[in-house]
């Protein structure tokens, strides 16, 4: 036998010898013969990891977490797996030194070890996509001044602009993709005219009570708290960002000069905020010189955004000057799909046009001089001070018209060059300078025009008529800025955010590259295996991943898709028992336009090892969305789900697979829905029933909760016909209902939350003991400025009946939001959500857990990032984290992490 271990000497024995031989040659060693499981008395190796480009190394036992060099010990004997995450665009090639080749490094501790990790950058190669036109701010009868009448007579008056007269005006005109923006409201969504089979439909709002920024691709109403006591103005605006960061969604400043700029043109206090994709440098309603001095304002503090262009159209008898697409925003996307335009949006791959005929214009950077133009309007470039940069300029359909290229400080210093095209498409090829400081390079076209020069702010007034005779020298086309510099830019804001707190928290990672987004993540325990899914997000798809941890703390295997080829998958739940896991989502794969997502399932019988093919649970012509997952007492999957077809509103349906034979519409009873006056687009009503939940108990008994608005006077809209402003936002309620193990009928509806408060996003859980525990996030009837608080109830009989609702961990100068329930060990429920508490203003997860005597202390997770969209099962917490992101602004690293909540 020969040990060689360390600084340990090799040495032989034979017969009976080789025991007191081998124990000697331990105690020598300092080690033990239990050494192999880390007990004390064992000397551990020393594992050392260094990474050859961008990305990162995670270990299969908690350890190595690194980039771009991190080590640790590990017991003698000990297996350990090593996974490679390229970060962004960049590759895994392959391992060095204790491991080779491209796959997962698998090393036996019997010595120290030092392994490579290498990655490749991508091969420099032009920007591959589509140009696709689309318009980010719009809006419908659902906002609180969506038509002319109610803007002219009062609010109390019909509404003549419904969800699908901009849609069909939209698809009219040839745009691609839109976004309604109503004001503080998701409500649009659930219109059961939000529809079309041209466009690509993004959800969208226009947030926030002041200033107003639109967003697009969220999943409910970023909604805007009130500032603390004591609180700088920008406090609640900048979490404005952060939320909608957490979600993937595109976060928009809308007429930063109604909003961010003093009456003389400097940024007040508002324009702090940071982290901003776009910024509204064309708005229909208002000046874009003064949204241009904006800007250019802040890109010379070093924030960086793209541009945006909005029609911000209320009216629909201004269409003909001010329509939808008017002007429009081009977007270059990967994809022609949602997520596809929302990446480029990100990314600021944005320039703006009057309308389909106007002027287009381009700016593309080759920054090292191989003839390839890696860059366009909205990238940054990091290249050495005085290096020579060769632009391409490109006009179409600028005939005779004046193009300008500007360089930072931008309007204030003049034009960097000139030209006037005399070609329908014409190239101008410039040689720059890369400066020594941060800066950008912008151009624009200007030249006469009628349509373009009509400002729909002012129609009316002597002065706002007389600016329409302006007929020369009128905005015509602009590009997002290409930013270059020796380094990336930090914004110098005049007043700075908070240092950012956190703590070490032990937390281990789950999946998500740097660079990108992961989110969403659910968690499952059974046998003591944590079972996790989550989504991620690249330039033009959503995909499922799955991972699986073991009671020690070891992960089986690298994150894996388990979504197949789909790039639509979104929201997974995850349901287990014994060494059955059930995984449902939502998917489009059938396409986006129009959208119909379904609810499909993927099963595993051995733990999560290998998959059985994708089954489809449910497929309509309308939109199955966001699913739930639980498991009845005899271990087959429960599945709830929020659905709409045409001319109806959105409903919960609830199957248990293998013993219903259909699904069950479950909150359909007692609503009242009116098609309505076809004169008055807000006389409509539809009821919705959305964001299910679901829980089964000991017994067996499967309870099932959902927000609903059927009690609200006028639910969906902001006022009726001849009663002004109504509910805003709607009288949301929880509704409840549960079915015994043995039983085919569902309970009578239950009714939680308070008649005067928005009562959303619910969860469900049940305690070892039966008690059956909902919660959901409340705030007051008012649209911005009203923090959120956590609420719960319990019932001790099944549901029939509950408590009186409490707050969990109240603090009314926070926003506590999105909570989710779930069992420890010992049988009590937690509960977990993302909280604004924190003196950083982060977002961080908080987490309490109830007993006889009502919640318990509440415990703020001071973990390091910004912390969001937390779930919880058996004491073991996943939450999605920005802790790795490098830069507060244009870093859209997001990640999921696990945390043990019982240590």
């Amino acid at each position: 036998m020969s040990i060689t271990a360390g600084r340990c000497l090799p040495f032989r024995s034979d017969g009976t010898a080789i025991v007191l031989a081998l124990l000697a040659a331990l105690a020598a060693c300092g080690r033990s013969p239990s050494g192999t499981d880390g007990s004390a008395g064992s000397d551990p190796y020393h594992l050392g990891v260094t990474l050859d480009g961008d990305g990162d190394v995670h270990s299969s036992t908690a350890g190595i977490d690194c980039g771009p060099s991190c080590s640790a010990s590990f017991a003698p004997g000990s297996s350990v797996t090593l996974f490679a995450t390229a970060a962004g665009d960049a590759q895994f090639d392959h391992w060095s030194g204790a491991c080779s080749g491209p796959d997962d490094c698998v090393l036996t501790m019997d010595g120290d070890r030092q392994v490579v990790a290498h990655f490749v950058a991508p091969a420099a190669a032009a920007p591959s996509g589509v140009w696709l036109k689309g318009d980010l701010h719009v809006h419908d009868d659902h906002s609180s001044d969506g038509s002319l009448p109610r803007q002219l007579i009062s609010q109390a008056a019909p509404g003549n602009n419904p969800v699908s007269a901009q849609i069909g005006e939209a698809e009219r005109v040839g745009l691609d993709f839109m976004a309604l923006t109503d004001h503080r409201t998701y409500d649009q969504q659930y219109d059961p005219l939000w529809q079309s089979s041209k466009l690509i439909l993004l959800p969208g709002e226009e947030a926030n009570g002041s200033p107003h920024a639109t967003v697009q691709g969220a999943v409910d109403s970023i909604v805007q708290g009130a500032n603390p006591d004591g609180a700088p103005e920008f406090y609640n605006l900048q979490q404005s960002i952060w939320d909608a960061h957490s979600q993937d969604a595109v976060w928009v400043t809308a007429h930063p000069d109604d909003g961010e700029m003093n009456d003389d043109g400097t940024p007040n206090a508002r324009a702090n905020a940071q982290g901003m994709d776009l910024v509204e440098a064309w708005n229909r309603a208002s000046s874009p010189d003064r949204e241009l001095d904006y800007c250019e304002n802040r890109w010379n503090a070093g924030f960086r955004f793209g541009i945006a262009g909005a029609s911000d159209d209320h009216f629909i008898e201004l269409w003909a000057i001010g329509g939808p697409g008017t002007p429009n925003t081009r977007v270059y996307a990967a994809a022609a799909s949602a997520r596809g335009i929302l990446d480029g949006l990100h990314r600021g791959h944005v320039g703006i046009a009057p309308d389909a005929l106007s002027p287009v214009v381009t700016l593309a950077a080759d920054a090292d001089g191989d003839g390839i133009y890696e860059a366009i309007g909205g990238d940054e470039l990091t290249v050495p001070a005085g290096s020579t940069v060769r632009l391409r300029l490109r006009v179409q359909q600028g005939i005779g018209d004046t193009v300008t290229l500007y360089a930072a400080p931008g309007r204030s210093a003049g034009p960097l060059q000139r030209f006037t095209p005399t070609r329908i498409d014409q190239s101008f090829d410039i040689d720059y300078s890369a400066p020594d400081t941060p800066g950008w390079l912008r151009a624009e076209v200007r030249g006469p025009g009628l349509i373009a020069g009509i400002d729909t702010s002012d129609l009316t007034s002597i002065d706002g008529l007389t600016a329409q005779l302006k007929l020369l020298d009128q905005l015509r086309a602009i590009d997002s800025p290409i930013f270059i510099g020796p380094e990336l830019a930090t914004p110098q804001a005049e007043q700075a955010l908070p240092a950012a707190l956190g703590d070490a928290d032990g937390a281990q990672w789950v999946a998500g590259a740097r660079d990108r987004y992961a989110g969403f993540a659910d968690v499952a325990i059974s046998n003591g295996i944590a079972h996790v899914v989550l989504e991620t997000h690249d330039h033009t798809a959503s995909r499922i991943v799955y991972r699986a941890r073991d009671a020690k703390g070891n992960w089986y295997a690298a994150p894996r898709v388990i979504s197949g080829d789909s790039t639509t998958a979104r929201f997974a739940r995850v349901a287990a028992r014994g060494d059955d896991v059930d995984v449902v989502w939502q998917d489009e794969s059938a396409g986006e336009a129009p959208h119909r997502p379904q609810i499909v399932l993927r099963h595993s019988g051995d733990g999560g090892a290998s998959w059985q093919p994708l089954q489809t649970i449910r497929a309509i012509d309308g939109r199955a969305e966001h699913p739930a997952l639980t498991l009845d007492g005899d271990g087959r999957p429960v599945i709830a789900w929020q659905e709409i077809t045409a001319g109806e509103p959105f409903d919960v349906y609830v199957q248990i697979l293998g013993r219903d034979a259909t699904p069950q519409d479950l909150s359909r009873d007692g609503k009242t829905i009116s098609a309505g006056n076809p004169l008055d687009a807000r006389s409509p009503r539809d009821p919705a029933s959305v964001w299910p939940a679901l829980a089964t108990a000991p017994d067996g008994r499967i309870a099932v909760a959902w927000q609903d608005n059927r009690d609200d006077p006028d639910p969906l809209w902001t006022g009726a016909t001849g009663s002004g402003d109504g509910s805003d936002p709607d009288n949301w309620q929880i509704e409840v209902r549960t079915r015994a193990a043995d039983a085919d009928a569902w309970s009578a509806m239950q009714t939680l939350g308070a008649a005067d408060h928005a009562d959303r996003h619910p969860s469900l859980a049940f305690a070892d003991d039966g008690t059956l525990v909902a919660a959901w996030d409340s705030k007051t009837l008012q649209s911005s400025g009203a923090n959120l608080s956590i609420q719960s109830a319990r019932s001790a009989d099944g549901g029939a009946s509950f408590d009186a609702p409490l707050t969990v961990a109240p603090q009314p100068q926070a926003m506590s939001q999105y909570p989710r329930l779930g069992v420890d060990a010992d049988g009590r429920v937690r509960a977990v959500w993302y909280d604004s508490r924190a003196a950083d203003w982060r977002w961080r997860v908080m987490s309490s857990r109830l007993d006889s005597g009502g919640w318990g202390a509440d415990q703020l997770l001071l973990s390091p990032g910004i912390n969001t969209w937390p779930a919880t099962s058996g004491g073991l917490l996943v939450f999605s984290s920005t802790r790795n992101a490098q830069r507060i602004q244009r870093d859209r690293t997001q990640q999921i992490f696990l945390l043990d909540l019982a240590r």
